[in-house]
């Protein structure tokens, strides 16, 4: 049996075994674990990077446990720091790589990946009874779509995808999209999958119930401040914390704005956590299961 079969075996004999004991926490996290090694083993097989594949830092114990959800034309690489900074706050993360695109190349339809996202985060709310999901671009866009299909303590969305910045250029070449969407999505530089999922979003998005923090930066080149007003309108939790930050490009986790990004991400998470893991020391290391190889 292969290393795949392997680990579908172990996450058939753990979920076997959460039926049967689902009060026992430690199942629930081998769970999470099992999962992480299949991402993780399959980057592997696919000769990623390091920095770009899948990384879980956990806590011993109970802790807060926010899943990473990247960009479409990004990796785990984008959230690695962040995610190295929540960890030594006492806060555990878990970053799958999904399926890789560009804004020009090929992509998987973008119901996949909130396919990929969901049974992700169903790992991750079952690990923890204080689970968080935090999306970066188009990945905002997915953690805004799969909200309120699980039990969170709080959604988090950095520049979420849900409306382009457009040029003169491109907004005349939507005359074309209807027509020939290929001509627009080549020439504007947009993935048909990005646009349909922002229009899903912005069509199908239930009221946020939920804590919530949205950011984005005012130097955003590729989506448009609208979708915080549209994210605004949709918020109806007390704990609701929108902002437009003066800089910080797009990728606001490795923009000129993430020391204050990861400050108010932590800050956040703490207030809305019922536990946090305690730590020793300032910076901690992340446990080897970050990297198993």
């Amino acid at each position: 049996m292969n290393w795949h079969g392997q680990i579908d075996r172990t996450i058939w004999e753990i979920n076997e075994a959460i039926q049967k004991s689902p009060e026992q926490a430690r199942y629930r996290r081998e769970l999470l674990r099992a999962q992480f090694l299949q991402h993780f083993e399959r980057d592997k097989a696919f000769h990623v990077a390091r920095d770009d594949r899948t990384f879980l830092f956990l806590h011993d114990g109970e802790s807060p446990l926010v899943l990473l959800v990247h960009g479409a034309g990004g990796t785990p690489a984008e959230f690695r720091e962040l995610g190295n900074f929540l960890y030594a706050r006492g806060i555990s993360t878990f970053c799958p790589r999904l399926t890789k695109t560009t804004a020009r190349g090929d992509m998987v339809s973008w119901g996949s990946w909130v396919t990929q996202a969901q049974i992700a985060l169903e790992a991750v709310t079952a690990c923890s009874s204080t689970a968080f999901v935090c999306g970066l671009s188009l990945g905002g866009t997915v953690s805004l779509i799969l909200h309120d299909r699980a039990p969170l303590s709080g959604v988090i969305l950095l520049a979420p995808a849900l409306y382009p910045r457009m040029s003169l250029k491109t907004r005349l070449l939507q005359v074309t999209r209807v027509v020939t969407p290929t001509v627009f999505y080549h020439f504007a530089g947009w993935n048909g999958e990005v646009i349909k999922a922002m229009e899903h979003a912005r069509k199908n998005s239930a009221a946020i119930d939920k804590p919530l923090l949205a950011l984005q930066a005012v130097d955003d080149r590729h989506l448009s401040p609208r979708g915080l007003k549209f994210v605004r309108k949709q918020a109806r939790h007390a704990d609701t914390d929108i902002k437009l930050l003066p800089e910080g490009s797009h990728v606001l986790t490795r923009g000129s704005a993430k020391a204050e990004v990861f400050q108010t991400i932590a800050s956040f998470v703490e207030r809305n956590a019922k536990t946090v893991a305690p730590v020793a020391r300032e910076a901690v290391e992340p446990p080897s299961i970050s990297d198993p190889s």
